[in-house]
């Protein structure tokens, strides 16, 4: 199934106002550069996938345009690594960001924000489809990086997360949303 596809069948089912976001990991940045051209700017990763759902902007970002420490750690873009919270091993070159109506590489993950009503539909898809619980494993810190990115990423499970204190101030989370990071695997086999 296509992106553009795949960005219809999400919506429609889980009735969303904002567009899905593919997010892609790069190793090096000659590969993102093929893909997306670099963001301009410093921003927190927070903010690159919010402005890539509702502004249906495109870009990818190296360690220099993401000026978030816990993003930084998260998405594998330095060296240092820490038990606090999961980490994507490093070192990571580049985290592409994309709607995903649009996105012309294959997303790692994907960023859906959801009421939690929506939610509701999506943990009911993966008893029905998958035939097993949808398990939530967050902590409040460095969710829109740690917990709905890099989560997924390295454990191969889709997740579910409320949110912390960075991503509701630099974004624009709703106080009623929440954020699941879904695999490209399990997307596909839920919203066939």
């Amino acid at each position: 199934m296509d992106c553009k596809e795949l960005s219809e069948k999400i919506r429609e089912f889980v009735q969303m106002e904002k567009e899905p976001v593919a997010i892609k990991i790069y190793d090096n940045e000659e590969d993102a550069k093929e893909e997306l051209s670099k963001y301009d700017g410093q921003a927190k990763h927070c903010q690159l996938v919010s402005d890539a759902s509702t502004k249906k902007e495109s870009y990818y970002a190296t360690v220099n345009e993401i000026n978030c420490p816990n993003g930084q750690l998260a998405l594998g873009l330095t060296e240092k690594t820490v038990d606090a919270l999961p980490q994507i091993p490093p070192v990571k070159a580049a985290v592409g960001y994309a709607p995903l109506c649009d996105a012309e590489f294959t997303p790692d993950v994907i960023i859906i924000y959801a009421m939690p009503s929506q939610a509701f539909k999506v943990a009911q898809l993966f008893k029905t489809k998958l035939k097993t619980r949808f398990e939530a494993n967050f902590n409040g810190t460095a969710s829109l990086c740690a917990d709905a990115v890099s989560y997924p990423f390295i454990s191969g499970k889709s997740n579910m997360t409320l949110g912390c204190m960075g991503s509701r101030k630099f974004s624009d989370i709703k106080d009623e949303e929440m954020v699941i990071g879904l695999t490209l695997s399990d997307a596909e086999c839920i919203f066939q």
